[in-house]
């Protein structure tokens, strides 16, 4: 499967791995040294949509989660909105060396919720897996 829309950044579709059904189980919060777990939304249905490992920088990536928030939205498949925790990512993180056809160590960065704080991470583990 293929995502892509005219309007998209660049020319090259966003492949799409898997796309799959779950429940949500619950909400876990910390509070100084505590952690709290918060079960009210558990059950709630969410739908894990995995990509396959094609975006090259952070630009491409919030276009995407942007572009794929309309679609949600549009067919009023849900709210998607991210600082309401009803769109949640997680990104994944690996550096190629530009000699190589392998994705070096993979890291993610799990329930990130706002596209300012996506671009940091993606930016900061990026970084540290470039000077590593």
């Amino acid at each position: 499967m293929r995502f892509w829309r005219d309007n998209f950044q660049t020319e090259d579709s966003i492949g799409i791995h898997e796309a799959h059904l779950e429940n949500d189980t619950a909400k876990t919060i910390t509070i100084d040294n505590d952690t709290f777990i918060d079960f009210n939304r558990s059950g709630s249905p969410l739908i894990e949509i995995v990509t396959k490992p094609e975006f090259t920088n952070e630009d491409q990536v919030i276009e995407f989660l942007k572009e794929l928030q309309r679609v949600v939205k549009w067919n009023n498949i849900g709210y998607a909105d991210l600082e309401k925790g009803q769109m949640r990512v997680d990104v994944n993180i690996s550096i190629k060396e530009s000699n190589s056809e392998q994705l070096g160590r993979r890291v993610e960065v799990k329930n990130i919720n706002s596209y300012a704080a996506i671009r940091k991470a993606i930016q900061y583990e990026f970084s540290r897996q470039r000077d590593y």
